[in-house]
Formats: structure tokens, sequence, C-alpha cells
């Protein structure tokens, strides 16, 4: 119960819990979990079926179908392994058809050579252990306590009450070495998963944070099997994971709240229904919530969120939102992080959602309103830059150079 608890709830990957399209990162490995209890238990038939539904759902899935079948390996129970593996096998070749039959997979990295996949290996693991153990998990502690509403507060308080009072639960006395194995190779194919796209690291903070949802698995395994049974285990789960759960479930209710704010002075604003056909409208502000001074839940940053948000607006200008890693050079926009230029049209405009005002600027001072943008702290390793800290992470992945530009 305990290492379900920690598993689904931990801060690490708020996102899984607040974002709703990625609920999924939770529920497929509940269902893969649950299957491979269901076949070790022999009801093979329908912990079979179960398996096929976790396994085809999404991408995310085939590290936990070999990653758990390599418990069975490790008991020793060959057939079983087998068993377990077969949907994870159907759905790899499944993805490979789609891939080069229709040519609408883009995740993996058609020009990857053998050194950037052993470099990427290695950034997952160094990002693994940086979010992890420190030091962005402790300061994303930190900042989610100091987000926590007077009720979340209470109701920590209530719960610390009731768990004080009530009998400790008795100890694992042994680690099961079969499951901790099978958890590491969840957490290594998740590595090895990643690294054939390039585009994901683990991290506390951003909408990213998804994808520390496979090491959650083995920290979530480690802290329920090594934390002593006593008070002071209650008190350090309470401080790196209850506390921090309220925090920041208050953040993402009012970044919730805000944002809807925000998409109402949109719509119901008149000098964006006034603004020429064929222009460019450039939007500056709320491209992030700001848990401290990090720049957390993404909102403007996402060029799908801005073309949702301006769709009224969208069908004959250009609405494209100023972050930290935009650029203007040859009458382009360039967005460097995704790789995407934009023509500026005929007439230029600037909308501040913060304000929520409009005006018109010339293409002479696109240059200055881009510089004029604070910047955004997305990880303290941007405090680092112009020294080995950068050089190491843009020689892993030359593609994270925008982060210190």
């Amino acid at each position: 119960l305990l290492f379900s608890l920690i598993f689904v709830l931990y801060p690490l990957h708020d996102t899984t819990n607040y974002w709703y399209m990625t609920l999924f990162y939770v529920t497929i490995p509940a269902i893969i979990l649950y299957a491979h209890s269901l076949i070790r238990k022999n009801r093979i038939y329908i912990g079979l079926l179960l398996l096929f539904l976790g396994t085809m759902w999404h991408y995310a899935s085939p590290p936990y179908v070999f990653g758990m079948a390599i418990v069975f390996l490790f008991e020793n129970k060959i057939k079983k392994a087998l068993i377990f593996s077969i949907p994870g096998f159907v759905y790899v070749f499944f993805y490979f058809w789609i891939k080069y039959s229709y040519f609408v997979e883009r995740r993996i990295d058609s020009d990857l050579e053998f050194l950037s996949f052993i470099k990427n290996m290695i950034l997952q693991f160094v990002s693994f252990i940086e979010s992890a153990i420190g030091p962005s998990y402790w300061l994303k502690v930190f900042y989610s306590i100091n987000s926590i509403s007077f009720i979340s507060l209470i109701s920590v308080l209530i719960i610390t009450i009731y768990l004080f009072k009530i009998p400790i639960l008795s100890q694992v006395k042994k680690i099961n070495k079969p499951l901790l194995f099978g958890f590491i190779g969840v957490v290594l194919l998740s590595f090895a998963m990643y690294s054939l796209t390039g585009l994901y690291t683990h991290s506390a903070f951003n909408l990213g944070n998804r994808t520390t949802i496979y090491s959650s698995l083995l920290i979530a395994f480690l802290l329920a099997t090594l934390l002593p049974a006593n008070k002071i285990s209650i008190v350090i789960l309470l401080l790196i994971f209850v506390v921090p759960v309220f925090g920041l479930s208050d953040h993402w209710k009012s970044w919730n709240i805000h944002q809807k704010t925000i998409i109402e002075n949109i719509q119901q604003n008149p000098s964006l229904e006034d603004i020429d056909k064929n222009s460019t409208v450039l939007v500056t502000g709320n491209l992030y919530s700001k848990l401290g001074p990090f720049s957390h839940i993404e909102f403007f940053s996402m060029p799908w969120n801005v073309g949702a948000v301006f769709d009224k607006y969208a069908k004959s200008r250009k609405i494209v939102a100023l972050t930290p890693y935009t650029s203007f050079k040859n009458d382009l926009l360039i967005d460097e992080k995704y790789g995407v230029n934009y023509p500026l049209l005929n007439k230029i405009y600037v909308y501040d959602s913060v304000d929520d005002s409009v005006k018109e600027i010339n293409k002479s001072n696109v240059n200055e309103l881009i510089q004029q943008q604070p910047n955004e702290l997305r990880h303290w390793t941007q405090l680092a830059k112009d020294t080995w800290i950068q050089k190491s992470i843009v020689w892993l992945s030359p593609r994270l150079n925008y982060l210190f530009k």
C-alpha cells in the first residue's frame, strides 16, 4: 500500500496526476503490474488480456513489460517470462510497422548514431540522479511546501496526527531481489527508449517530468522497503512526500484558475478582434507558472497551446509566443527549441497577456522586444552558464544549448 501511494503521488512526477492528457503514465503501469500479479497466480488468460490492454495503449509501456519479465527470469520462471514478453514484442512490431508503413512516427531520431545514443544514455542516467536525489528534487520540495494553502496545511496536520496514532506497520525483513532487479530493468529500459529520441531528459520541473515515472517506481519500492518502521520514518515521509504533494496540488489549482482568466481575457478582448488580417501577433507573458523562481508548468511556451487559445483569431493571422529561445533573423522568427521558422506578415502586433493589451510595432522593434522578455529559469544548471556544467550538458545533447541563451 505504501509503495503504491508513493509511486502514484510522488512529487517528482506531478504532471501525471494533474495534466489529464498524461494520466495514462500511471494507468499503464498499474494495469501491467496487476497483470503481472495475475500471471504470477496462474490466472494466465485474464492476466494476458489485461497485459495486452496495458501494452498496446501507448509507447510508454515496453519498459514495464520487459522489465517485469525480468522478475520472472530471476525467479527461474522462464515460461512465465516468455508469456509476459509476448505483448511487448507485439507492440514493438506494431510500432515499427506504423513507422515504416505510414511515416507518421517522428520520435526516433533518424540521424541517430551509436555515439549519440551512448551520450543520450549518460545524460539519462545523470539527469535521473540529479532529479531524483538532488538538488532539483529538494528545491522542488522546498518551493512546493511554500505553495501550500491554509486548508491544505490543516489537512496535513490531520494526516500527521492520524499517522502518529496508528500502530506502526510491520517492516519488510528482506528485500525482494527479483523485484528489485525487475524495477532496475524498467528504469534502464526507459533510459534506452528515451535515448532513441534524444528529446526527453529527467527533470523535476515542467510538464516533461512525466518521464520520471519509471524511476519513481524504483524509488517508491526502495522507500517502502528500506525505511525503518518507526516514527522518524513518518516524519521523513511527511517532509519529502505528503506536504509537497499538497503544495503542488495547490500550485496546479491556482495556475488552472489563472489560465482560465487569461483565456477569458483573450476571448473577450475587442482589440484582438480588430487586428488587421494577414498580420502577425506576438504574444508575451504567461509562458510558464512560477514555482518559486522556477518556470514550472508550460502554457504559452507550447505552440499548440497558443494555437488552441487564439483559435478564433488565427484563421487569417499568425499568432506566435515570444519565448527565451525565440530569435529574429532575416525577417524570420526562429523557434530554436522546436526548430520552426515563422515569417512575419504585413503588420506586427504585440499582445501582452499580463495586462491584456494590444499594440502595433514596427519590424525594427522586434529584436528589442525579444531582449526585453524576462529569462525563464527551467533548471538550476542554467545558472552555471559558461562553465563546465554547460559544456558537459551541451556536449551530451547539443539541442539543449537553447537553455543557456
